[in-house]
């Protein structure tokens, strides 16, 4: 259907605000980071009674019980948010095309179901979001929210993996921290942020040959080298000029062997 992506999207989302939660510690819950900002035991309050009325009130989706746990320890957040997250999902997935166009009243205006689901959603990010900043603040290990993060080994270019924490685990997996530059910023030596497969015209014979590509942030801006399959190099931009001597010590200075990135299906969600 149509509006599959939303319950879809739900299942995941509930699953990272978990994961999220499960990275504090007990001492951690009443951290306040400045005068006027929620302790993580207060997030987790306005995740579930924001939550629970916008499903009741806006989506009509009620599943009967407390918006919160009897007791509001970091075990019973999880272990109450995991329970009636997980009601709504099921109780989501059984709504028609039809349902999720109705309109309902957002606030003060009037909505379709379908756009107040993914305001929810983003809602809910952005909450995560905040708490996520309190895991670095706390120096508490940041896993995998959409991809990888700095303590999973930073930047996709660099091939570092995405790893997620199981919320329900008395702890993560192993963390390998940073592989190279962890983040965009201009660094004083060059990085590799990709490598992939292209098609070059050879500018002698026009000839079309098969070809690995790197794109190079470099202290002298950006550039490409490429290394075609008969073993010649090519430099642009920042390498336009070197020569094939220096294109070969530096493609292989970035380079990690073998040439071809490992073959790994994305993780969607």
């Amino acid at each position: 259907m149509t509006f599959d992506f939303l319950p879809d999207t739900y299942e995941t989302e509930r699953l990272k605000t978990l994961s999220v939660w499960s990275a504090f510690t007990d001492p951690d819950m009443e951290f306040r980071p400045a005068a006027r900002i929620r302790t993580p035991h207060e997030h987790m309050v306005h995740q579930c009674i924001s939550e629970d009325g916008w499903m009741k009130n806006m989506l009509g989706v009620d599943t009967g019980k407390p918006a919160l746990p009897q007791q509001e320890t970091r075990a019973d957040f999880l272990a109450h948010y995991a329970e009636l997250s997980q009601q709504r999902l099921a109780t989501l997935r059984e709504k028609t095309e039809e349902w999720w166009q109705e309109t309902k009243k957002f606030f003060d205006v009037e909505r379709p179901r379908s756009w107040i689901m993914l305001r929810r959603l983003t809602h809910s990010a952005h909450r995560r979001a905040q708490l996520v900043v309190y895991l670095r603040l706390l120096g508490r290990p940041v896993y995998s929210t959409y991809g990888p993060s700095a303590d999973t080994g930073g930047l996709p270019a660099n091939k570092a993996p995405t790893i997620y924490r199981p919320y329900d685990a008395e702890s993560g997996p192993e963390l390998p921290g940073p592989i190279g530059n962890p983040t965009e910023r201009p660094t004083l030596a060059p990085v590799n942020r990709s490598l992939h497969r292209v098609s070059i015209r050879a500018r002698e014979s026009g000839v079309t040959h098969s070809a690995w590509q790197m794109i190079v942030e470099s202290p002298s801006g950006p550039g490409t080298i490429t290394l075609l399959d008969a073993g010649h190099y090519r430099g642009d931009g920042a390498f336009l000029g070197w020569s094939q001597e220096q294109l070969a010590e530096m493609y292989t200075s970035l380079n990690t062997p073998p040439d071809e990135p490992k073959f790994e299906l994305m993780q969607l969600g």
